[in-house]
């Protein structure tokens, strides 16, 4: 019982991390699940299929329409 509350503040303190726009400050399995759940995937899923960062800026000015 002890465990599973000190799993969950750590989960906890990781989403309260996440929200506040702080990089992880913790190693932990609860703070890092609880750090990335419900995280956009955001740019790295996208820039992950590019060679490189000037590859994908090339694809992203390419690929934007003008209401972008």
């Amino acid at each position: 019982m002890m465990f599973n509350y000190l799993r969950q503040e750590q989960f906890q303190k990781g989403q309260r991390d996440r929200d506040a726009g702080l990089l992880p400050r913790m190693q932990d399995e609860s703070y890092l699940s609880g750090y990335l759940k419900g995280r956009p995937e955001g740019l790295d899923s996208t820039i992950q299929y590019f060679a490189s960062v000037d590859e994908y800026l090339i694809w992203k000015q390419r690929t934007r329409g003008p209401w972008s």
